[in-house]
């Protein structure tokens, strides 16, 4: 790849891991909040609250490994561009949801939430020459550490200064918008296959 095709994939990937830690260490954390504050009809109890919040992490951690699937069959392009593409109106959506709707809003917006970790992961693996790699990940782990500390001053803030979580999920949609936006500037590449690597 050229300088410029480099340069462009490790911006997208500032953008990505940026938003991405963001986004994510902010949903995590406020979960059992929101859940404790939206699901009233469901749940009574702080265990209600934990067992619910459990199972959309159990669940939200598979698509980590669908992901990863799919990266060893598609671009990464074809796989980046619509996780976090579908991020956005779910994060929007759950800022309004209550009830058996916030619970499955929970579900499918932590699910692209935890898509995202592989993708961030396979650009520094396909595009990192092997001597840089250790070290591009150490790099990427200190944006992303970096930037996921932002999160829980962001959460109490707005909470605090707006009483609900609502404003919350708006700032995190930009946020994935942002990504999207950024994802759609990653260089295309050749689809990837299974067969193809083994071959190889």
């Amino acid at each position: 790849m050229s300088r410029a095709d480099l340069a462009r994939v490790f911006g997208v990937l500032a953008v990505a891991t940026v938003c991405g830690g963001v986004i994510f260490n902010s949903t995590t954390i406020a979960m059992p909040k929101v859940f404790d504050e939206r699901l009233a009809a469901l749940v009574h109890s702080t265990l209600g609250v934990g067992v619910l919040v459990c199972g959309v992490y159990l669940i939200a951690a598979m698509a980590q490994l669908c992901v990863g699937w799919w990266l060893d069959r598609r671009s990464l392009k074809a796989v980046f561009v619509p996780v976090v593409a579908l991020q956005v109106p779910l994060i929007l959506l759950a800022g309004t949801a209550e009830n058996a709707l916030m619970l499955a809003v929970a579900v499918a917006m932590m699910f692209f939430v935890f898509g995202q970790i592989p993708i961030n992961d396979a650009m520094i693996a396909r595009y990192t020459a092997e001597e840089w790699r250790a070290r591009a990940y150490a790099l990427r782990y200190v944006v992303s550490f970096g930037a996921s500390a932002l999160a829980v001053p962001l959460v109490a803030w707005i909470y605090r200064t707006s009483g609900d979580f609502r404003l919350l999920f708006f700032v995190l949609a930009a946020l994935a918008a942002a990504s999207f936006v950024a994802a759609l500037f990653f260089p295309e590449e050749r689809p990837r296959t299974a067969a193809k690597e083994i071959a190889a």
